[in-house]
């Protein structure tokens, strides 16, 4: 083993070890494995520190220890092990050797590389593992020695002990090895203050390291356990390499550099590469707490008090540390001193993130994983600070991939790096699935935040997702908090579990209120920054009971999420109970809808009551607590003499829906009280009025078109609704269109801001106006509320929001009028009962249009549009769009949509729905995107001021031959759509809530029966007798306006693959 050139990976500054004359840089070529590493060191870098212990009070000396004094104990430690368990081979891999104790840390080096340098697999156990989780481990690797220790006999021992000797019991082919401790190992520490070293009486070992197979763990690390039983992860001699090689990959040297990790465990990856690995690689310096019989336990206090006596460059610790810190402003002070201040294992509340960084602290996120290895890249030029602390580039020797999760969050999948002795993907691709969601900056690109994990999701019964990462932060920055949980799964409301910091008495109801008061504060922070589906009401705060039911953790200190629900099982469900059954029944109408819509908000503005409450914000949650608390009112109200009750039986579940202003439901609630007939707020008749004055009401005074210069520069389009799934295709296309020049993409505001309306009025008083009004050519108008239980009042501000386009296209300075395409849909004509096609031309009548808000607004706007296309020559077109599927690129196809539901549903109920008459003319949601861009570039017929088109497939697909598809991959039979919806009903009957999760069309079920009676436009069907009750469209124009649509493929068996490959991998079936 001669001496060999240091040699660089690819990627970082050439500065490292470059004028440091006691430290001799090893090979990075992997000519040489750690154990032989650790040897070269013992020979080479001998008066090169290794550690330093730091002083306990200032004025004390701080102890060395050089790298020929560790490497000598380790040799040493190494020839007595080998004696101890021999060559033998297990399996023909090295013996697994699993340390099941918790000595201070310069002992537990020493004891873990003495393994390797043996030649064996080392595997620290965390003390926090319950005995189950041990002995599921030892089994799993196949381990024969536990290094450890058991009771004296007469003594009950320490948890450890008592543990190690309850395995040694159910285990008989476990052996016990017994390591001496550090007085032993380094003699001259039998006394303090210790001797200096003396390396001629320090005893020479004489044995070499054993060669490291590329093929076999050299360590196991174990994962936290938070879902089920730890993993067990080996990592071969590479993963040394690579968590080492992290500290060369950074703008300064950082050889001699300090570095305090003493709140990481040497069970955990993390605190091996930066106490060992980074030691080993780049010559840094681990500073130590003193070593005693009784290992110093870190605490936010003595971890600092150390690092600042050791004279720390930079320090990493956990999340919880930096919490407490960022509350000292003297610790802070201290902080601000290291050249970094990393942290990893978990996130830290931006709250407190941004208090140390303004007060000059470098907060870095180290990133990264034991499968992996460091993920961020964490030196001073990567370094965002300010409020962007938490954002970090990625190591350039580590490939990334980020699927899109929607909403701005990407999962980051990466290569596996070489130490994974076992991949846990195909080994030719060697992919790892972090489940990690990213954030990338808004501005600096290539920069990325962890916000949070993808299991963790919360997959809500309305179909929406509640990311709890970023909430849970908010709510843990509460000094009032030790953690909070997000709860919520199958549900249409989250909540929180809270452990207090303090505990609090949980049967005292007012000391829970006056608990809740004290973290409401945070709360409402989180529901500011939340989507307005995440927020959190304060009767769903359920606070942990620190006595009786202790908040279960991992080892790492984390919450167990999994375990915690179990835990708590009955106390949500509870939640949930009294929140559909409310007692109060003293409320008012006008207090009602102003305490739940804004939910007991600080300077909040009480709710307009002649406006439509959906338009204020309120949802389809709060809609449900609204209508239950005034029904629970109006039962214990007094009834007018001479009346009875039965009109309170009447109160319908939508009633909310049905009189969406407070003044309406008040009229309501009065009439039900007083015994009066209530006036059918659904009434057809009353309906088409309604639509009707609303259409001619925004087709009043449009604005003149201006004839502008001819310009030849491309399209100038405004897109709104570019987040949604056809709106995202859209854009997608439009920046591939080198016919497009510019495109202004505008969507509704985040949660708490004004309304979609809002926003596009106030484009118009914005500097970028005149801007758009000069160039712009087009607007695709795409974005709309998908709320079928909405009446059409609930959708006024859409429509009010589109006339404020129109008038903005009109006003364009363009040499023709602008275009104007609508996405509008086919349950604009959900009423049609011709026995022909639905032609593609205007149809006038207005019931046709009669069953939902959603349609009849839709039918509303597409009259203001024929408006300015007859008045004011606004070039229009009106998509009917049908019924939309997955991808044809990779299947993507919303697991809440009705077909994946019935995919779900018939794969727990064993049979899929037949409809042997049935057709579908569903397009591809890409294909869709593609065919209205196309008709952005064809111009309408000579003369024509308009044009409806239908998008839907021209060449429709049979049921049967769909499904047949979706049965043989599913391996379910196919049987009548009614049995199957029979079917369905059983089960809804039969069971509960936990029914309605394993078969979601439990609640489409009226909607599955419309299908069967032939009156839903998703299947074609609106109760006409073509096609045995189906609905057929024409697309006579529309194949001659699209090219796409002229060549498309019929749906086949390969598509249907595509959308089970896309709804398995997102977890639909699981």
């Amino acid at each position: 083993m001669g001496d060999k050139p240091f040699q660089y990976p690819p990627g970082y500054a050439r500065t490292q070890a470059a004028r440091h004359l006691t430290w001799t840089p090893p090979p990075l070529d992997g000519s040489i494995t750690f154990p032989e590493i650790l040897h070269w060191h013992g020979e080479h870098s001998t008066s090169h520190p290794f550690a330093i212990i730091a002083p306990e009070h200032e004025g004390e000396e701080e102890v060395l220890i050089t790298w020929q004094e560790v490497s000598r104990a380790i040799f040493r430690l190494a020839a007595t092990l080998r004696q101890e368990v021999g060559n033998e081979l297990i399996d023909g891999k090295p013996p697994v050797i699993a340390i099941q104790a918790y000595p201070e840390t310069l002992t537990y080096a020493t004891w873990l590389c003495a393994i390797t340098a043996a030649g064996y697999t080392a595997f620290p156990l965390s003390p926090r593992n319950s005995p189950p989780a041990v002995e599921h481990l030892v089994k799993t690797t196949n381990c024969r020695y536990l290094i450890g220790s058991i009771p004296k006999q007469g003594e009950p021992g320490t948890a450890l002990q008592q543990m190690a000797a309850q395995l040694l019991q159910d285990l008989p082919g476990l052996k016990l090895i017994e390591l001496p401790q550090y007085d032993t190992l380094y003699p001259r520490f039998a006394q303090w203050p210790p001797l200096p070293y003396n390396p001629v009486t320090d005893s020479v070992p004489t044995i070499q390291p054993s060669p490291a197979r590329k093929d076999a763990p050299t360590l196991i690390i174990h994962s936290s356990g938070s879902t089920a039983f730890p993993k067990p992860i080996p990592l071969n001699d590479d993963a040394w390499n690579t968590w080492g090689q992290t500290q060369l990959y950074q703008d300064a040297d950082v050889c001699e550099t300090r570095g305090a990790s003493l709140t990481l465990p040497m069970f955990h990856i993390a605190g091996l590469a930066m106490t060992l690995s980074s030691a080993v690689w780049a010559g840094t310096i681990a500073i130590f707490f003193k070593p005693a019989p009784f290992p110093t336990i870190p605490t936010p206090q003595n971890v600092l008090h150390a690092a600042q006596l050791g004279k720390a460059d930079f320090l990493f610790a956990v999340p919880s540390a930096y919490v407490e810190w960022a509350q000292d402003p003297k610790a802070v002070a201290a902080l601000a001193k290291f050249s970094t201040a990393k942290y990893g294992g978990g996130p830290i509340p931006e709250e407190f993130g941004h208090r140390l960084v303004e007060g000059g602290v470098k907060l870095q996120s180290a990133y990264g994983m034991t499968e992996v290895g460091p993920v961020f890249r964490g030196d001073s030029v990567s370094w965002l600070g300010g409020r962007d602390w938490m954002y970090a580039p990625f190591m350039p020797n580590v490939k990334v991939k980020l699927i899109d999760e929607g909403d701005n969050l990407f999962r980051a999948e990466t290569d596996t790096y070489k130490g994974v002795a076992v991949s846990n993907y195909e080994a030719e691709v060697r992919a790892f699935d972090t489940n990690d969601l990213l954030e990338e900056h808004p501005t600096r690109k290539g920069y990325w935040k962890v916000v949070g994990r993808a299991d963790d999701q919360i997959m809500m019964s309305n179909g929406e997702k509640t990311n709890p990462g970023p909430l849970e932060s908010i709510i843990n920055s509460s000094h009032h908090v030790q953690s909070a949980s997000m709860f919520g799964r199958a549900r249409t409301q989250v909540g929180v579990l809270i452990e207090p910091r303090q505990p609090i008495n949980i049967k005292d109801d007012a000391e829970v209120a006056r608990f809740r008061n004290l973290v409401w504060p945070e709360i409402e922070k989180a529901n500011a920054f939340a989507p307005q589906h995440s927020r959190i009401f304060k009767e769903f705060i359920l606070v942990a009971d620190p006595v009786n039911k202790p908040v279960p953790r991992t080892p790492k200190g984390t919450v167990s999420r999994n375990a915690l629900l179990k835990l708590y099982a009955e106390e949500i469900e509870a939640i949930y109970t009294a929140a559909e059954h409310p007692t109060r029944a003293d409320w008012a109408v006008p207090p009602v809808v102003n305490g739940v819509m804004r939910s007991e908000k600080e300077n909040a503005h009480s709710v307009d009551e002649k406006r439509d409450l959906f338009e204020q914000g309120c949802d389809s949650l709060q809609a449900t607590y609204i209508r239950a608390a005034i029904a629970n009112a109006l039962r214990e109200a007094p009834i007018a003499q001479g009346k009875n009750k039965a009109a309170l039986s009447s109160v319908p579940q939508n009633m909310v829906f049905l009189y969406p202003t407070v003044e309406r439901l008040v009229s309501f609630v009065l009439s039900v009280i007083q015994g009066q007939s209530v006036e059918g707020a659904n009434n057809q008749d009353t309906i088409v009025q309604q639509m009707v004055k609303m259409a001619n009401d925004y087709s009043q005074s449009l604005p003149p078109s201006p004839i502008g210069p001819k310009s030849d520069k491309g399209e100038v389009v405004l897109l709104t609704g570019s987040t949604g799934t056809l709106g995202s295709y859209i854009l997608e296309q439009l920046l591939d269109d080198a016919r497009v020049t510019h495109i202004y993409a505008l969507n509704r505001a985040s949660a708490g801001k004004d309304l979609r309306c809002r926003q596009i009025e106030s484009l118009v008083d914005r500097a970028v106006n005149a801007q758009i009004r000069s160039s712009l050519t087009a607007v695709i108008h795409n974005a709309w509320r998908l709320d079928f239980n909405l009446a059409l009042s609930s959708f006024e501000s859409h429509v009010k929001g589109t006339r404020t386009l129109v008038d903005l296209a009109l006003s364009a300075s363009v040499s023709v009028p602008a275009k104007f395409i609508f996405t509008s849909t086919v349950g604009t004509v959900s009423n049609w009962r011709e026995s022909r096609a639905v032609p593609e031309e205007v149809i006038p009548d207005p019931t046709v249009a009669l069953g939902n808000g959603y349609g009849e607004s839709k039918w509303v706007t597409e009259r203001v549009l024929l408006a300015a296309a007859e008045q004011r020559g606004l070039r229009t077109t009106i998509w009917r769009v049908g019924q939309l599927s997955g991808s044809s690129v990779n299947g993507a196809w919303n697991t809440t949509d009705w077909v994946p539901i019935i995919a779900k549903s018939s794969a727990t109920l064993g049979v899929l729905p037949s409809s042997s008459h049935g057709f579908v003319d569903w397009l591809p949601t890409d294909d869709a995107a593609r065919v209205i861009v196309d008709s952005l570039h064809t111009p309408l017929e000579p003369h024509a001021k308009f044009r409806y088109l239908n998008l839907v497939h021209p060449n429709p697909t049979s049921w049967d031959d769909i499904f047949a598809a979706m049965s043989k991959e599913l391996g379910v039979p196919l049987i009548p759509f009614q049995d199957w919806v029979a079917q369905v009903e059983q089960e809804s009957a039969a069971g509960g809530r936990s029914a309605a999760e394993r078969i979601p069309a439990i609640k489409l079920l009226d909607f599955f029966r419309r299908i069967v009676s032939g009156g839903s436009p998703e299947l074609g069907g609106s109760g006409s007798p073509a096609r045995a009750g189906q609905t057929q469209f024409e697309t006579t124009n529309a194949v001659q306006v699209s090219e796409t649509l002229r060549t498309l493929q019929r749906l086949n068996e390969d598509d249907v693959e595509r959308w089970l490959q896309y709804w398995r991998k997102h977890s639909l079936f699981d």
